[in-house]
């Protein structure tokens, strides 16, 4: 990697977030029953009306009112004679995956879809409602406006991502998965020839050159040798569900690890693209297989989140949504998430220059996929196993705790309390102080990386009720930017620091 390539990098990550405070106090989270009735659901969206839509992996898209009842016994969209149906099973992604409608809809009568079809590669469609039925599309309508070309054979099912968003500037952002298998052993992530592992950016409203989309002038490689112009970011192994923030319009893009650690990205509104998110290079913070892989060049970014595989073999982070709902104030500002694998329902948020990570609640282990949002801001979680559709709610609101069981006090809140730590001093030479107040006794997992990706130290320190204190130095830790990152049972805290 290039000195320029690490100075950018380091500007990425030291740049001061501009953000409002947001309070330590935590919400009591807790899932409600919304909607039942559906088989394998995969994806829930919006049209900027009442009504939510279910997208279920065979193909199906469902409409319910927000009651949660389905509005009609037909569904909304039926293509499961286009998408590769076979029954799911474990570790394969295919299928419908993910759901947009066109922000200036109803007057623009269209939405997208992504879907493996038949000839398991990936498509991006566009379809349109039928105007004498809100609750029906046109299936004849639909007009494909991209393929990606997937890996074929039996290990390659896997890492599809397909999640489909329009962000505040009207432009239509997809994921695509590298493709499969363990690794990346075609590299996609890191190509710049293939859309696998990226996410893009199209013009849906201003077709162009033939295609039935354009290409943004602000794309990052528009006429870059050897680019694609759709691509908007690269380095991504599996970014399963992102999400724009209704409010301020920042793109959280979570990526799911390999074998030890899962990762958060977020990209802010108005910030140029061209992020090379860094897989299969580095994993999370880490050096994956840097001395390897191909690297195409484009400065690393760092994530802003990263948490290990500790207490359950496996993790798989879906990904969710900043919350803009107006129900639960605790919840306000903070982006919600949950990890397929574990089961866990996680919260993130900016606190005294750290990234917060603090887990809020643990349910069924590979159930939870994804979530959605309404057009109030309310979120939404899918269980794929039940086939049910579930409301995240704080029960530590006086008007939740009148419908539900009452809230078990401390638990989430004190969280935060014991994720507060202090780096100090910040920057330094090599040699800094770690203090952390725990409410128990319990394992603090302690983590340092260079930007390189290379672990500089690893420790468990145990500790104690109260105040504790540890101090590190190491040779290694010359001058640049190093990451922190600690991880407890209840969650992990990440800060970057300077070596002088």
């Amino acid at each position: 990697m290039k000195t320029s390539t690490i100075l950018v990098a380091c500007l990425l990550l030291s740049a001061v977030v501009k953000a409002q405070k947001i309070c330590n106090e935590l919400p009591q989270l807790e899932l409600e029953p919304f909607a039942t009735g559906f088989s394998y659901p995969i994806d829930l969206a919006n049209a900027g009306d009442s009504r939510l839509f279910v997208v279920e992996r065979l193909g199906k898209i469902w409409v319910i009112d927000s009651n949660g009842n389905k509005l009609s016994s037909e569904p909304f969209l039926d293509i499961t004679n286009e998408v590769f149906t076979v029954f799911p099973q474990e570790y394969d992604e295919r299928g419908l995956l993910g759901l947009a409608f066109h922000p200036n809809y109803p007057t623009t009568p269209y939405f997208y879809v992504n879907y493996i079809g038949n000839d398991s590669n990936s498509h991006i469609s566009r379809f349109t409602v039928d105007p004498n039925n809100p609750n029906k599309a046109i299936k004849s309508s639909e007009l494909r406006l991209l393929q990606v070309v997937q890996p074929k054979g039996k290990q390659f099912v896997n890492h599809k991502a397909g999640c489909v968003k329009f962000g505040k500037d009207g432009y239509l952002y997809t994921t695509f998965g590298d493709g499969g298998f363990m690794g990346d052993p075609f590299n996609n992530a890191q190509n710049p020839r293939v859309l696998l592992g990226k996410i893009i950016r199209i013009d849906v409203d201003h077709p162009s050159n033939g295609k039935n989309y354009g290409i943004p002038a602000d794309n990052p490689y528009v006429n870059v040798d050897k680019w694609k112009d759709e691509i908007w970011a690269t380095g991504l192994r599996n970014p399963f569900c992102f999400s724009f923030d209704r409010s301020t319009g920042d793109l959280w893009l979570p990526d799911v690890g390999q074998n030890s650690w899962e990762e958060i990205n977020m990209h802010r509104v108005g910030m140029a693209g061209g992020e090379n998110y860094g897989w299969s290079c580095y994993e999370g913070y880490h050096n994956y297989k840097f001395d390897s892989c191909d690297y195409n060049g484009a400065p690393y970014t760092f994530p802003i989140v990263e948490y290990g595989h500790t207490e359950k073999p496996c993790a798989a982070i879906t990904g969710g949504f900043v919350y803009r709902g107006s129900r639960y104030p605790k919840m306000y500002g903070k982006y919600f998430y949950n990890d397929y694998c574990n089961g866990k329902y996680s919260c993130v948020f900016l606190e005294n220059r750290s990234w917060m990570n603090i887990v809020l609640l643990d349910e069924d282990d590979l159930a939870y996929v994804r979530f959605g949002e309404d057009n109030k801001g309310e979120l939404y979680t899918i269980n794929t196993v039940t086939g049910e559709i579930e409301h995240l709610i704080d029960e530590s609101e006086p008007h939740t705790k009148a419908m539900n069981k009452v809230a078990d006090p401390g638990t989430t809140a004190d969280a935060a309390k014991e994720l507060n730590l202090k780096l100090y001093p910040n920057p330094n030479h090599g040699q800094f102080t770690v203090e952390v107040n725990a409410l128990q006794q319990q394992d603090y997992v302690i983590n340092v990386t260079n930007v390189y990706g290379n672990k500089i130290i690893s420790e468990t320190k145990k500790a104690n009720a109260g105040i504790n204190r540890w101090s590190f130095y190491s040779r290694q830790l010359q001058k640049g930017m190093y990451m922190l990152s600690i991880q407890t049972t209840r969650g992990s805290i990440n800060q970057t620091f300077v070596v002088e």
